[in-house]
């Protein structure tokens, strides 16, 4: 599960999770977790789920061969990026790769919302639902940019999964697509990663969790929970994944200036696309908000209201 998927289960009045107070009393996990990791898994003084990877969403991955021929530099921000998308478009006439499921759109969309807005104003926005936020210019200049990108994807490449549209890139077929860090690990040659122009200071988090049901024996808990925590374990788990550990001991293990970004104050912002911000079934609906707007060109003002609506 992901972080509010565990709040949402927890608030639902009928809390199936398993409660596993006395293993993360005997782990130290309030010493082994960072802080935005810990959030999710306390409710009423309880602890739930066993935390295993973090996820970094704002990722961009780059044709190599596309990026050597435009002199390997990387935009520093959001005109920094069309910039480097048009030169791009000399290479290949479509160079944004991007699907039209709304989760793949989302990746996108809370990517540019923390590039144009900053980590203070994404934060009230879609963690705070905050009204004003969330109706503000620098919401709909989010939007605006939305609509600017849309005309560098491909309309006949709309319906193909996350997979193929990095193999797009790989191929050379497309020259950008914004993925989380788990793209690193699905055996793509030609391409190379930066963080999403505009949030390279920022690690755009997911926490995954395993979590144990109230029905599971507490002596059973004990023991997976302590397997799945300790830092070989999330090493490795992590090298599999593209992810790092959750697990505070394991990232000296990693030679990463993702786990350094994560030990500056700030720097970790809630993913809204994988349930790090809202309630489940109020990010679907923003999903699908932002979705149609970029998939049909809708106004960018009665984007905002509708997502604040």
């Amino acid at each position: 599960m992901h972080g509010m998927e565990i709040v949402d289960a927890l608030a639902s009045g009928r809390p199936h999770l398993a409660d596993l107070s006395r293993v993360a009393k005997d782990l130290k996990w309030i010493e082994r977790l960072p802080p935005f990791v810990r959030h999710y898994m306390t409710h009423e003084d309880r602890w739930h789920g066993i935390p295993v990877a973090i996820h970094r969403a704002n990722c961009a991955w780059v044709n190599g061969a596309i990026a050597r021929r435009l002199g390997e530099r990387i935009p520093a921000d959001i005109p920094g990026l069309f910039r480097w998308l048009n030169d791009a478009g000399d290479i290949t006439s479509r160079p944004l790769a991007v699907g039209a499921e709304p989760w793949q759109i989302g990746v996108l969309f809370e990517s540019i919302a923390l590039a144009v807005m900053g980590a203070d104003l994404y934060r009230r926005a879609f963690e705070g639902r905050d009204v004003s936020a969330l109706r503000s210019a620098q919401m709909v200049s989010t939007l605006d940019v939305m609509l600017q990108l849309r005309e560098f994807v491909d309309e006949n490449a709309l319906q193909l999964p996350w997979t193929d549209q990095l193999a797009r890139v790989d191929r050379g077929d497309a020259a950008l697509a914004v993925m989380g860090d788990w793209a690193g690990v699905a055996g793509f040659k030609n391409v190379s990663r930066w963080a999403v122009p505009g949030t390279a200071g920022n690690f755009v988090f997911i926490a995954d969790y395993f979590v144990p049901l109230a029905s599971s024996p507490e002596n059973v808990n004990q023991v997976i929970a302590d397997l799945l925590t300790q830092a070989e374990f999330q090493e490795e788990f992590s090298r599999i994944k593209g992810s790092l550990p959750a697990n505070m001991d394991a990232w000296p293990r990693f030679e990463d200036s993702r786990w350094d970004m994560l030990r500056c104050d700030g720097a970790a912002v809630p993913s809204l696309t994988f349930d790090q911000c809202v309630s489940v079934p109020l990010k679907k609906r923003i999903l699908e908000l932002v979705a149609a707007h970029f998939l049909t060109r809708g106004s960018s003002v009665a984007c905002a209201d509708a997502l604040a609506s």
